[in-house]
């Protein structure tokens, strides 16, 4: 059961990521001028690149580090304990990173 969950996060997680690289390229082409599609598509191109290195710093790094302390003070803002691991392996930010610049970028060159 785990492994359905996981991959339905990832999926979403990959895709919320391509709909923002989506509207930051847009909006850079729209303000640039020229070209609208060689922009946009350099623009996916550069937004897929950061995502990538984002993802190449690993695991245990202090990035990701600070998004687990932020998450669990918002998470503990709201009320909800969050001190039990869910069962199962976990998505790693990593691996959204990753795989979320690997598609935009490979949305950027066939377009």
């Amino acid at each position: 059961m785990w492994v359905l969950r996981e991959s339905l996060r990832l999926l979403e997680k990959i895709a919320a990521a391509v709909v923002i690289a989506v509207v930051v390229a847009e909006l850079r082409t729209l303000v640039s001028g020229g070209d609208r599609m060689h922009t946009f598509q350099i623009s996916l191109v550069i937004l897929g690149a950061l995502l990538l290195m984002m993802g190449a710093v690993g695991p245990g790094s202090n990035y990701e580090r600070n998004l687990t302390a932020v998450g669990r003070y918002w998470s503990q803002r709201a009320g909800v304990r969050d001190d039990a691991p869910p069962p199962g392996p976990v998505l790693t930010a990593g691996a959204v990173f990753v795989l979320s610049g690997a598609a935009v970028i490979a949305l950027g060159l066939f377009v």
